[in-house]
């Protein structure tokens, strides 16, 4: 049940926007993010990359939309965002002073996440 649509697709296109110009980004500075990846340690970063911006611009293209495919995507983005966090935020593993900005990092990603299976768990009424 939506109270209010208006307010549901506003914070749907929020959400979205955020994986969307992320994902632009990448594109833009293709190489780049391939060597910060690859500084993560994570293992062939070239692909991680493309499937990167696969999901946040795919996915997100298709929350920010409201296709019928948005309640996947929102899923689909909550799975990798989880993935993303434990990579990228490791705020148990810096030294003291990065742990602070590592944590809010972290803690942003968890609402986030948060966000997205709200998305998700929300069946719009023409479905």
């Amino acid at each position: 049940m939506i109270i209010s649509k208006s307010a549901f697709t506003v914070g749907r296109v929020l959400l979205a926007s955020l994986f969307v110009i992320s994902g632009i980004f990448k594109i833009i500075d293709f190489s780049g993010t391939v060597g910060y990846m690859g500084s993560l340690g994570i293992p062939v970063p070239t692909v991680a990359v493309i499937v990167t911006i696969l999901v946040e611009v795919g996915a997100g293209l298709l929350l920010l939309t409201g296709s019928r495919f948005a309640r996947p995507a929102a899923l689909l983005i909550a799975i990798f965002t989880v993935g993303a966090t434990l990579a990228a935020h490791r705020f148990w593993a810096v030294d003291a002073a990065a742990m602070q900005g590592q944590l809010t990092h972290f803690l942003k990603n968890v609402s986030i996440i948060g966000g997205l299976l709200i998305v998700w768990s929300v069946k719009p009424a023409d479905e």
